[in-house]
């Protein structure tokens, strides 16, 4: 089976799939697109490139990183379905006008995160989703960029209801008097930078970066690379007036967690961790 055209994505916004009624940041924006030097491979840019330079496993900068990039985002966006076996060699030589090498590079890096499978003499098939290694931040971030389904939308809901609150209590219990300063001046940073939509979702990141810091657990902490998908996500899904004032909406909800936390009182931080959830999850309708 070969790539079929792909469909367009209906954006997420406050009232659900298809809500035309606000222009999502990333939307309104138009941002430039090159070329990239000695090759056809057009560089892409997007609101997530400061994301993935931060957090993602695969730079994007040189022939290598732009081009697993945008393989990457055609598979996610179904130009690439499952079970679709992707070009050859020569035909990606001829499309991208890049090397063999950097082909099967890229290939084998994809292959990794689960998405492929390459079959001598059979050549490259895009896996099940099933298969895909959803915990890469990198596959996450394609699928925000591609315009992000209802189903990778309410498993992130489901996964931060299950994960953030428990996060809060451990780090209320386990935190000790320095990661507790952390998240405080995280939150102070969050009051000083009202307004300043970047600035305060950066400090977002460096709360709920802190807190899970804080639960001593060196597993839990790096899962804090999946929320942050969410957390930076929330910039490019609404209007920039929607996240200004819903940033704004959210500061008395994280000084009700610092103030759990700092409390050391965990039954107290998961129910506020819970307050603060609700306020944000329950007005998107996925």
């Amino acid at each position: 089976m070969r790539a079929r055209k792909r469909e367009r994505k209906p954006r997420m916004t406050k009232n659900g799939l298809g809500a035309a009624n606000e222009t999502p940041i990333g939307a309104e924006t138009k941002l430039p697109n090159s070329k990239l030097p000695n090759s056809k491979l057009t560089v892409t840019q997007s609101p997530f490139d400061a994301y993935v330079r931060k957090y993602g496993t695969i730079p994007r900068r040189g022939v290598f990183g732009y081009f697993v990039h945008e393989l990457g985002r055609r598979i996610v966006g179904g130009d690439y379905p499952v079970g679709a076996t992707l070009p050859n060699e020569p035909e990606l030589v001829e499309q991208f006008g890049i090397s063999r090498t950097v082909i099967r590079e890229a290939m084998k890096c994809l292959a990794g995160k689960g998405m492929v499978e390459i079959k001598t003499r059979v050549g490259t098939r895009v896996k099940e989703r099933s298969n895909w290694h959803h915990l890469d931040t990198d596959v996450m971030v394609w699928y925000y960029e591609t315009g992000p389904s209802t189903e990778i939308m309410r498993s992130i809901k489901d996964l931060r209801r299950v994960l953030e609150p428990e996060a809060t209590a451990r780090a209320a219990v386990r935190g000790t008097d320095e990661d507790h300063a952390a998240i405080a001046a995280a939150y102070e940073d969050m009051v000083s930078s009202i307004g300043d939509i970047q600035a305060n979702g950066d400090a977002d990141l460096r709360f709920h970066t802190a807190i899970f810091s804080a639960t001593r657990n060196m597993v839990y902490a790096q899962l804090i690379d999946l929320m942050a998908v969410a957390i930076y996500a929330n910039r490019t899904l609404s209007s920039q007036h929607e996240v200004a004032e819903g940033q704004k909406r959210s500061l008395p909800y994280h000084k009700d967690v610092l103030d759990a936390i700092t409390a050391r009182d965990p039954e107290a931080a998961l129910r506020a961790s819970h307050r603060l959830l609700d306020s944000w999850l329950n007005r998107y309708d996925f």
